[in-house]
């Protein structure tokens, strides 16, 4: 079941790009299915993976994914946002084991992606397109479900990695694993402190750095006590400390003025999920119950002081049964409270009760039905029904053909709601259509995969900060008509030869507003390539390029009549990144990596600075 670290997931892809179809896969019906009979677009990342590319923070490894981008404010620290699609973090459900970790706080309730380090991650299924009807309102425009470390067999295992590098930066982590045949605890603690780089550009004369400091704890633990009884449970806790810079508007980004207060914010999230999983019938009729609590404060000194304080509380029910080898069933029910609170006057809370069933048909070989049908009842506006269906179909052998249908909805957050000043206690949810259709095609032995899919997700009565001229202040308004994303998201892989793997991806993404104007930060164009040599003994060297085009974003150094600001196009910008490691001894591994080596200034909020060319060294080991 959906507990957030089914050992049979654990040979998983071995790039993010196209997806081998005997992956299984947990997130896409949210029950352990073969990948070649889930007819979404899902994307899966293995352990090994992840090590080979030895990044520190979790969105850097992600934006390599195909229908994924990010914008962030500076460098490390700075809010960062994800889009999926062309559509932003609010529309996307984050889960780390099974515990949802958007921030109720957050203007739009979403995952702080810039404080997820990697180094506790086993595993990643990147799942697109509209998934509500199995997982409730956040999952419109899809989910991001992670997996942290779980243990590879009997017996105790220990992991440890050091690293230092530009910008001052110093990291550490450690991770302990101990199984017997019927159990299992994973411990990882990792800390990454760096002086950063000038939040805001460095190019319009700030010259301040930002520093971070992040430490993640995570634990996860399992005992299966009889064959049909298993009992689990996950742990999360990260502190991070970050700087940023001053905003003026009709300026924009900028230092602070010497002599105030440095700009800096503290924060805490901690998450905790408990359940038990219970089958019966042989096995036919599978059962999952757990609670979770997921908890997240801040305060921020300086230019902009604030205490926010926001918590999660769910308790959640799943179940799946087969009748027989053609037909199955997947089903579950949840009720979650989730409350928010600032020392601004924020206060509310919202109670949302979901329940959910999707049946899966195989009517003839090769081909696999569901429909999936959901209902939640909001506190605040009622029932809100949510539809997907998907279909894949194995035409010939290496051969897949999918696609997806999905609604979904977005209600307002209790910022957008409630907030001082800014909420508006009028907005209505969003509603959304999602619609995609791929192949995945497989050659040479599974050697070279290839995939392509066209995509599309609308979205009405759009909830924006704007202007409004009534009151004559800005708040959250409803914005009507249709805002339209369009895409075509292109992936593949190949082991050319035995020591040459080679991958790329291509995303198109045509993302407009209701009036026709651009949807911003999101890129028109966005391609990666990336080359894994080991043609010398104990040395794997990787190589990886990134190319952005047709991003926009709003210029706030100007001011218009309205009291708006213009919309400006971002340069383009290709980045170059390049890892080595060396094999010291069957327990140390060394490594330098450095990222973007071409020394590239680009932007991908406007007037935010980013990182320049950078390299690091490390020593990592395993005993």
């Amino acid at each position: 079941m959906d507990h957030g670290g089914p050992a049979s997931a654990q040979e998983g892809a071995r790039t993010g790009g196209a997806l081998d179809l005997g992956t299984v896969v947990i997130s896409a019906n949210r029950t352990p299915t073969d990948a070649a009979k889930v007819g979404s677009a899902v994307t899966v990342i293995d352990r090994a993976t992840l090590e080979r590319a030895r990044e520190t923070y979790l969105k850097d490894y992600l934006d390599r994914v195909p229908g994924l981008n990010f914008a962030q404010i500076g460098g490390p620290g700075g809010l960062t946002t994800v889009m999926m699609r062309g559509a932003n973090a609010a529309y996307i459900m984050v889960r780390i084991d099974g515990i949802e970790v958007s921030d109720p706080t957050k203007t739009q309730t979403a995952a702080a992606l810039e404080h997820m380090l990697v180094g506790d991650v086993e595993r990643i299924e990147i799942l697109r397109g509209s998934q509500s009807a199995l997982y409730g309102g956040t999952a419109v425009a899809g989910v991001i479900d992670i997996t942290t470390r779980r243990a590879d067999g009997p017996g105790v295992s220990h992991r440890a990695a050091v690293e230092v590098g530009s910008f001052g930066t110093v990291s550490g982590r450690y991770g302990l694993s101990a199984a017997t045949e019927t159990s299992e605890v994973n411990l990882s603690i990792e800390r990454n402190k760096t002086d950063g780089i000038s939040s805001a550009d460095s190019r319009a004369g700030n010259r301040e750095k930002d520093g971070y400091d992040n430490t993640t704890f995570s634990a996860n633990a399992a005992t299966r006590l009889n064959e049909a009884f298993r009992v689990f449970g996950a742990l999360r806790y990260s502190r991070h400390d970050s700087a940023f810079d001053d905003f003026v508007w009709g300026v924009g980004p900028t230092d602070e003025i010497k002599g105030t207060p440095r700009n800096r914010t503290i924060g805490e999230d901690a998450g905790v999920r408990v359940g038990a999983d219970l089958d019966l019938l042989d096995g036919r009729w599978k059962n999952t119950l757990s609670v979770q609590h997921y908890d997240t404060q801040s305060t921020t000194w300086g230019g902009y002081p604030g205490h926010y304080d926001g918590d999660r509380t769910k308790l959640e029910y799943l179940g799946s049964f087969r009748l027989n080898d053609m037909l199955a069933f997947s089903f579950g029910a949840d009720y979650a409270r989730e409350t928010a609170r600032s020392s601004e006057g924020l206060s509310g809370s919202i109670d949302n009760a979901g329940a959910f069933a999707q049946a899966s048909l195989e009517p003839i070989a090769g081909l696999t039905l569901t429909g999936a049908l959901r209902n939640d009842h909001h506190s605040t506006f009622g029932d809100h029904p949510t539809a997907r269906a998907t279909a894949a179909y194995r035409l010939f052998d290496g051969t897949k053909l999918r696609a997806s249908w999905g609604t979904g909805f977005r209600p307002p957050s209790a910022y957008e709601l409630f907030a001082p000043i800014y909420g508006n206690r009028t907005l209505k949810p969003e509603e959304s259509r999602s619609l995609d259709a791929g192949i995945d095609q497989s050659f040479w032995d599974g050697r070279l995969t290839l995939s392509a899919t066209v995509f599309k997700l609308d979205t009405r009565d759009l909830i924006q900060f704007a202007y409004d001229t009534g009151a004559g202040s800005y708040r959250y308004l409803q914005v009507p008509g249709l805002s339209q994303r369009r895409g075509i998201e292109l992936a593949g892989k190949v082991q050319a030869l035995d020591w040459l793997a080679l991958d790329g991806s291509y995303t198109f993404t045509q993302a407009e507003q209701a009036d026709g104007s651009p949807l911003l930060r999101v890129p028109r164009h966005k391609a990666t390539v990336g080359a894994t040599v080991t043609a010398i003994e104990k040395t794997t060297v990787s190589v990886r390029g990134t190319w952005v085009d047709d991003m926009r974003d709003t210029d706030y150094s100007v001011i218009l009549p309205d009291f708006s600001s213009p919309v400006r196009k971002l340069p383009a910008y290709f980045l170059l990144d390049a890892t080595v490691t060396y094999r010291l001894t069957d327990t140390f591994d060394l490594t330098l990596r450095g990222r973007n080596l071409l020394d590239q200034r680009y932007q991908t909020v406007w007037g935010y600075g980013t990182p320049g060319a950078s390299v690091y060294a490390g020593l990592s080991a395993r005993f």
